[in-house]
């Protein structure tokens, strides 16, 4: 039996959306080489920014597109290269990616003392100063958590920021309102009438409350720091965060801003809700 040397094809006629048949070319399949020139996927090297687990997600860049990357099976150690797929790079481009600041896993990003890192007018260093509460709020904003610490839904997490603010300004209102009152309740004589004990009483009580929240809540975001980012207690274990929160508050709130936000790359803002300018990415 003869093989004929060459081929040649009829073209089919399949039906349209219109009822009339429309002829197919000759071509019908593209050859494994067409295939594996044009549906190839991309991929790209990229350099771990620090020693990260096994599905650890963080933003890198190559040729103007962001993406995610995801950590390999086994994890990575800092510095080690490894290739993941790249979809953004169908229009021809190769090389390495750059990660963006990423959130470091296992330890801190810097110490509990180095407030004036990013200078002494930074907006985190007078924000836990002076109203820890708005700090704490932007660092749970960017953790995406309630205004008691917990996990949420977006809708449930959106507002949390704005409730620890007017919950700042409502306790200022208030203890200086009753500081003020307090001042009026001395009689004639320049003696503290019983009106002026209650409303110091009441005003000392006040402080109190709005303290014991706030080391409840910076204790409660630093455990949840801790928890997301394999960090573990040197100190005091067990306790730490709530040694932390109750000792030494503003450096604890500080630290937790600095870890979970790019100030390196972005300016710090005082009254926004993540802290940072609103083009600045997440890094958490």
């Amino acid at each position: 039996m003869t093989i004929p040397d060459s081929h040649e094809y009829a073209p089919v006629s399949v039906p349209g959306a219109d009822g009339d048949n429309a002829p197919l070319g000759e071509h019908f399949f593209a050859t494994p080489e067409e295939t594996s020139a044009s549906e190839a996927q991309p991929y790209l090297e990229v350099v771990a920014p620090s020693t990260l687990p096994e599905g650890y997600t963080f933003e890198a860049e190559a040729n103007g597109h962001s993406f995610t990357v995801k950590v390999p099976v086994g994890g990575v150690e800092e510095g080690q290269k490894f290739s993941v797929p790249f979809p953004a790079g169908a229009n021809g481009y190769s090389g390495a990616a750059i990660p963006r600041a990423s959130v470091p896993v296992g330890h801190w990003k810097d110490g509990m003392c180095d407030c004036c890192r990013h200078g002494p007018i930074h907006p985190a260093i007078w924000n836990a100063l002076c109203c820890p509460m708005i700090l704490v709020g932007q660092v749970m904003h960017r953790l995406k958590l309630t205004w008691l610490g917990n996990e949420g839904t977006i809708a449930q997490t959106t507002a949390t920021f704005r409730i620890l603010l007017y919950m700042t300004i409502a306790y200022v209102t208030v203890e200086r309102l009753l500081y003020f009152m307090a001042s009026a309740g001395i009689d004639e004589r320049g003696k503290p009438t019983d009106v002026f004990w209650t409303l110091v009483f009441t005003r000392l009580f006040w402080i109190f409350c709005f303290a014991v929240f706030t080391i409840f809540l910076v204790a409660k975001t630093r455990a949840r720091i801790r928890s997301k980012y394999s960090i573990p207690e040197k100190q005091c274990p067990g306790c730490e965060d709530f040694c932390c929160s109750l000792w030494c508050n503003c450096c604890t709130v500080a630290q937790m801003a600095r870890h979970t936000a790019d100030y390196d790359t972005y300016a710090g803002l005082c009254c926004s809700e993540t802290g940072t300018p609103p083009h600045a990415p997440s890094i958490v």
